[in-house]
């Protein structure tokens, strides 16, 4: 099923990840997995959903995350309530990036275990050739109040449709 500009987010999507909390800024700080429960969490909030294909590579650390950290109170002063940054890496890996990237406490870095959202959207991608396996592909989506109001996939290699600059002008 392909998700389009228009469509409710699919139910009983759920992600998981590690919330940040001061005990465990520190990167190696292993804390404890949650569900973020789409289905309750989208019926009354404006969502962004960033995915990448892994966390730690270069495009993905360099170039496509940092901007939306550095924007963040700018996308939330648009009404946006929380920003997810996804990928089919562990929860514990995602929560580490996060605190890298010094973005854990603004933003919730969440893992589509097994890619398996992205692949039931058309959003995945299959890295096998270069030994990563099945992967969230590189793109964006805004989901207002359950509807999805953005959803762009990244054409070729690079950061465009899926970038801050792009998610801001859609907000």
């Amino acid at each position: 099923m392909a998700l389009s500009v228009g469509d409710s987010f699919p139910p009983n999507v759920k992600f998981s990840y590690v919330p940040y909390t001061p005990e465990n800024s520190d990167v190696v700080a292993c804390g404890i997995p949650t569900v973020y429960d789409t289905e309750k969490e989208f019926a009354n909030k404006k969502v962004v959903i960033v995915s990448v294909p892994g966390a730690f590579t270069p495009t993905c650390t360099a170039n496509h995350i940092p901007p939306f950290i550095q924007k963040v109170n700018e996308i939330k002063a648009k009404g946006v309530d929380d920003i997810i940054i996804l990928s089919a890496n562990d929860p514990f890996v995602q929560a580490a990036w996060g605190k890298a990237l010094g973005g854990a406490d603004k933003l919730i870095f969440a893992s589509d275990g097994n890619a398996a959202f992205s692949e039931a959207v058309g959003l995945s991608v299959d890295l096998s050739s270069r030994g990563f396996g099945k992967r969230t592909a590189r793109y964006a989506i805004i989901v207002d109040h359950n509807k999805v109001t953005y959803v762009e996939q990244e054409p070729g290699p690079g950061v465009t449709v899926s970038g801050v600059e792009a998610v801001l002008a859609h907000l």
